[in-house]
């Protein structure tokens, strides 16, 4: 399995990946499966005890013992089917692809493409995590992640995603201050800048949050890029710096005052 992959987002940034390697995965598992089989014997320690005062319960509650007994077996059976199915699927769905394991060892589920996962790549997945379960113990999983050049096991495969070491961007979707010296007018940048609508902005904030996960070659190109765009379609005639990053940096951070 290679360290790391390169992926052409479809807003032209080419992203450097790295994949998360089968021992990190089986700890990421490790800790869901504490999670799941500790959660797993509270529900138990819960139900039992009320299933044997059953008879009382239905001498002063709810009329039958029997009833009490099926009610109490349809809690136990949704909890099991929750914390050992729809566990991952819920989590990874609506917490940014990652489970309380994945999320403790740094990893998370992406597309193949480096986009966020959604919700049916999610239950495919976690559908087929049955198969790379086969015979035991994940063995099917574990061979196609160690033959998959992304690491991939076969629900990863016919999803269309990938399991990548989580690699934070930074936070800002603009700078906080300069960090370089411009060789122009800032009042008249911001002038420029104001005549630009918010969404011509995106790409220049989507760069700035994840330049720090380019290539060198790719940030200076993507970076090119986009501050000539943003310098025609705001009509700044001003050279602009050796660098194409501080017109970027210096445009979001007068339009962000």
């Amino acid at each position: 399995m290679s360290e790391t992959f390169r992926v052409d987002t479809p807003e032209s940034v080419d992203l450097a990946l790295e994949p998360a390697g089968l021992g990190t995965r089986f700890l990421a598992i490790l800790i869901d499966a504490l999670i799941q089989w500790g959660a797993a014997f509270l529900v138990v320690l819960i139900v039992v005890p009320m299933t044997a005062l059953s008879d009382v319960l239905s001498a002063r509650t709810f009329g039958d013992a029997d009833t009490i007994d099926g009610i109490l077996i349809t809690i136990l059976l949704l909890a099991a089917g929750f914390l050992f199915f729809l566990y991952k699927l819920v989590l990874e769905a609506f917490w940014n692809g990652q489970t309380v394991g994945k999320r403790a060892v740094g990893i998370r589920v992406i597309k193949a493409n480096g986009l966020p996962v959604d919700f049916l790549q999610v239950v495919i997945r976690n559908l087929l995590r049955v198969v790379d379960y086969l015979p035991m113990q994940y063995l099917v999983g574990s061979v196609a992640i160690i033959a998959s050049k992304r690491g991939q096991r076969l629900g990863d495969m016919v999803a269309g995603t990938v399991v990548v070491r989580d690699q934070r961007p930074p936070l800002t979707l603009a700078p906080v201050r300069l960090f370089h010296q411009p060789t122009y007018d800032l009042s008249l940048l911001r002038e420029h800048v104001l005549r630009l609508p918010d969404e011509d902005l995106e790409p220049a904030r989507r760069f700035w949050m994840r330049r720090m996960q380019l290539t060198t070659q790719a940030r200076w190109r993507v970076g090119a890029r986009i501050a000539e765009s943003l310098a025609r379609r705001m009509g700044w005639q001003e050279p602009l710096p050796p660098h194409p990053e501080m017109f970027i940096e210096a445009a979001l951070f007068v339009r962000a005052q």
